[in-house]
Parts: structure tokens; C-alpha cells; sequence
């Protein structure tokens, strides 16, 4: 008779596997593909570094590089702060985190596509051309989201006892914010801050619907490169924005991670510092 235990952990072995292949094989092919000194990527011919340097020798290629880095730090710096100073005034209300969480929620779920088509509904009303400044607000306010969420998440799970033990002992509101309780948010600031970099530098139908005439990011040029026709310049474009996100997205991890590690560290010498200052001292 055979172990059903053992023929549900082959069901989901296989299914894994399937999963995986399906998601990552694409990738493999065309990282692979990147190097391949055969134009139509048919079969293998040799290593080459030739379609690197033919997208790098690009000069539209490279004007939309400048456009997503500039996209990408001005709207990550600006709805880091947009999303921490919402996260910060609704800590120690549960009306007004409650409120952020659904209008933060409700942004993320609603389908970007939808978002960007709003937005550009509404532009020719209020007599604002398309561009690089409606692109950028609808990043930002897209991706203050999820900054509400991450820091919001961190500014609940933080301790009120040290805030107004800071204000008793004469500390102002303002040195309070700046030495316990942004300190406190800084591993979730610095993890939404990458993240927010990330999904902005990969974003394809905000931009592709607000943009100028001279505002193509990456993302949109190789869009429009792959509309026309596939080729070896856009395999290798496609596996640098690919370790670009990666990368963004394991820089949020390790950051995150460190900084956690040292808070409870710190925690730790503070509760044994506590414990040796509570034990009485015998005559």
C-alpha cells in the first residue's frame, strides 16, 4: 500500500519544479542569449560581449537611462518622505492608521493601468501637458503606498513607553523625532527607499501614459523595441535592468536585515544592562 504522505510530497515536488521552470527559464534563456554571438539566438555559437556594447553605444538608449534614473530618485526620495511623514502622524491614532492602511491598500490593489489611465484623463481638464513632472507625481503618489505600509508596519511594533519617557525628562517633540523615533523606522525607511527605486526605475504603464515626446525610460524603449522586432541589444539590456531590480531588492533585504540584527542587539544590552542595575547589592 502506498504512502499518501509520500505521493502528496511528489504532487508538490513536481508542482514546484513546474512553478520554477516556468518563471525562471525565460530569464535563463535570455541571459544566455545576452552572450550569444548568433543574431537569431537559435543555437549556441560562441561567447561574445557584442550586443553589450552595441545597447550601450545606443544614444537614445542612453537618454532614457538618464530619464529613469532621474524618475526613479525623485520619486523614491519624495514618497519616502511623503510615506513616512503618513506613517509617523497616524502611529498612536488607530483611526488614522487605520484610514492610511485601506487608502494605501487601495492604491496597491487597484491595477496600475487603471491608476495611469485616471491620471491621464484628468490632465487635459486641469490644462497640464504630458511630461516628465505628471510621470514623476504619479509615481509618487503610486508608491507611497507601500513606504505607508512598510513604515507603518515598523511604527506600530515600536514602543510609546520610550516617546513619552523622552518628552518627561524635557526632550521636545522635535528631538524626540529625530533621535527616538526616526532611528527607530530607519531599517524600514532604507528597505521602502530601495524598493520604491526598484518598482519606479521597472515602471511601464504610468510612464508609458503620462510621457512626453522626449520622456521614454527604459522600460518603454525596450517595450517599443520589442513591438517592432526582438533582437540581440535587447537581451542584454533586458539582464542589466534584470540585476538592476535584483540587486535593489537584495540591497533592501541585507540593509533591512543588518539593521534589525543591531536593534536587537542593542535591545539586548539594554535589558541586560537593566537586569545587573535591578540586582540588590548585599552588605
Amino acid at each position: 500500500m502506498r504512502n499518501p504522505h509520500r505521493r502528496r510530497g511528489r504532487v508538490a515536488t513536481t508542482v514546484l519544479i513546474g512553478v520554477v521552470v516556468i518563471l525562471y527559464a525565460p530569464l535563463l534563456f535570455l541571459a544566455v542569449a545576452s552572450v550569444n554571438s548568433n543574431p537569431s539566438s537559435t543555437q549556441w555559437q560562441g561567447f561574445t560581449t557584442t550586443w553589450y556594447r552595441d545597447a550601450y553605444n545606443d544614444a537614445a538608449l542612453r537618454q532614457a537611462v538618464g530619464v529613469s534614473i532621474r524618475l526613479a530618485i525623485i520619486a523614491s526620495v519624495v514618497s519616502v518622505a511623503v510615506g513616512t511623514i503618513g506613517a509617523v502622524a497616524a502611529r498612536k491614532s488607530r483611526w488614522l492608521r487605520g484610514v492610511n492602511t485601506v487608502l494605501a491598500t487601495v492604491r496597491i490593489g487597484t491595477p496600475v493601468i487603471i491608476i495611469a489611465t485616471g491620471i491621464a484623463s484628468i490632465l487635459p481638464v486641469l490644462d497640464i501637458a504630458f511630461g516628465f513632472r505628471p510621470m514623476a507625481i504619479a509615481h509618487i503618489a503610486y508608491l507611497s503606498a507601500y513606504v505607508m505600509l512598510i513604515v507603518g508596519a515598523r511604527a506600530a511594533g515600536a514602543d510609546p513607553l520610550l516617546e513619552d519617557a523622552a518628552l518627561d525628562l524635557g526632550a521636545g517633540p522635535w528631538r524626540v523625532l529625530r533621535r527616538i523615533v526616526l532611528p527607530d523606522l530607519k531599517p524600514a525607511i532604507i528597505s521602502s527607499a530601495l524598493l520604491t527605486l526598484a518598482f519606479s526605475f521597472d515602471d511601464v504603464a504610468l510612464s508609458l501614459a503620462l510621457r512626453g515626446p522626449t520622456d521614454t525610460t527604459v522600460p518603454i524603449y525596450v517595450f517599443s523595441a520589442v513591438r517592432r522586432r526582438v533582437t540581440p541589444s535587447i537581451h542584454a539590456i533586458g539582464v542589466a535592468i534584470m540585476i538592476v531590480g535584483v540587486t535593489m531588492f537584495l540591497a533592501a533585504n541585507l540593509v533591512n536585515s543588518a539593521l534589525a540584527s543591531n536593534d536587537d542587539r542593542r535591545r539586548r544590552n539594554q535589558t541586560e544592562v537593566q537586569g545587573r542595575q535591578s540586582v540588590p547589592v548585599r552588605p
